[in-house]
């Protein structure tokens, strides 16, 4: 059976560390190995090509330093959820049944179960079968029902199949494969001699000198923060710098409260005729939406021309402020108008307030 794959936390944020350590071992041998051009069309002295190869080096290191710090609990939460998921999944999942033996037909038992998975592909469990009589070969299955099988070996020199002798010796496995159609023989050995574990006696070192502290990490990433603050701010000075003409325009708009709005419409609109014009309740959404109704009282207006003339005249009275007119236009019945304003608020609305009305002129 495949052992428990979720391991304690400390195991996680060690295996964290090396990936840490081997990645700011690789940035120095990068910048070590890397070329100083010319400053002013001068080489610079062994010296000063050293100082400028550190200096970045070291820019370099306390950026990957402070990213890997900074990302590091929450790698490390998303490894064990995966892990942990692993094991119910491998748990959970059942073996398929009636599976036998191919020599003499019985049922087979299962006597093992791997959980199989790769990168970028969905995980697997591998179930071992056994014929209770020992027969060969065993057989082995996915969850999914998916038989697996070895592809069986070939010759080398005409690709038939050949026969496999085995002899081990020590912990070499020496395997004699003879092709029993051209005779070839091929041998070939597995060396399954314990691997000892290769020391790394800079580990601890350099684990100083890469791995930051959670308080070292916060001081980066305040500092990132601040950062991209100034960032984000000369970046919009420069688009405000850019477009000068277009924010000096933001900034004249009339920002008109509702009962300010409602007021100058109705002193306008009835200088033509329009009377009772009034609001409904406001409609609160990312931008305030507010309906209103208005009567015509020029008894040999047509209803066209009343729609024409009432959007003209508040088109009109709107320039110039955050309101506009919405684009359903307005309704007419029987002398009454109905119609929908919206109030512009935000600077990045205001902005595009006044360069489409610079379009449309």
């Amino acid at each position: 059976m495949s052992e428990k794959n979720l391991k304690p936390h400390q195991h996680y944020s060690d295996q964290y560390d090396r990936f840490t350590v081997d990645e700011c071992r690789r940035i120095e041998q990068l910048h070590v190995k890397s070329k100083i051009p010319p400053y002013k069309g001068k080489e610079l002295s062994e010296e000063g090509k050293k100082s400028v190869r550190n200096m970045f080096t070291e820019l370099h290191l306390d950026y990957v330093k402070g990213e890997r710090q900074i990302k590091k609990a929450e790698t490390i939460r998303k490894w064990m959820e995966r892990d942990e998921e692993r094991d119910r999944f491998f748990e959970k999942t059942r073996a398929p049944e009636d599976i036998t033996c191919l020599t003499c037909g019985r049922i087979m038992f299962m006597s093992s179960k791997y959980l199989d998975y790769e990168f970028e592909k969905p995980d697997r469990v591998m179930f071992f079968y056994d014929c209770p009589l020992k027969h060969f070969p065993m057989r082995v299955f996915y969850d999914d029902g998916e038989e697996y099988r070895i592809k069986p070996k070939l010759c080398s020199k005409c690709k038939s199949p050949v026969e496999d002798n085995h002899k081990k010796e020590g912990d070499i496995l020496k395997i004699t494969s003879i092709c029993k159609k051209c005779g070839n023989v091929d041998k070939d050995e597995i060396d399954f001699t314990p691997k000892k574990e290769v020391s790394d006696p800079n580990f601890i070192a350099d684990r100083d000198r890469f791995c930051v502290s959670e308080e070292e990490g916060q001081k980066y990433s305040d500092f990132k923060f601040q950062m991209e603050s100034v960032s984000k701010l000369l970046q919009e000075f420069k688009e405000k710098e850019k477009d000068k003409d277009s924010y000096d325009k933001v900034e004249k708009i009339k920002k008109l409260k509702i009962i300010e709005l409602e007021q100058l419409l109705a002193s306008v609109l009835e200088k033509a005729d329009y009377i009772k014009f009034h609001f409904k309740e406001p409609e609160i959404l990312r931008d305030v939406i507010v309906s209103f109704t208005t009567h015509d009282t020029k008894a040999d207006r047509s209803e066209r021309a009343s729609q024409l003339d009432l959007v003209k005249i508040i088109k009109r009275t709107l320039n110039g402020t955050n309101w506009r007119l919405m684009s359903d236009g307005t309704h007419y019945r029987l002398g009454m108008l109905e119609g929908r304003l919206r109030a512009y608020e935000r600077e990045e609305d205001l902005l595009k307030l006044v360069k489409g009305d610079e379009t449309d002129k």
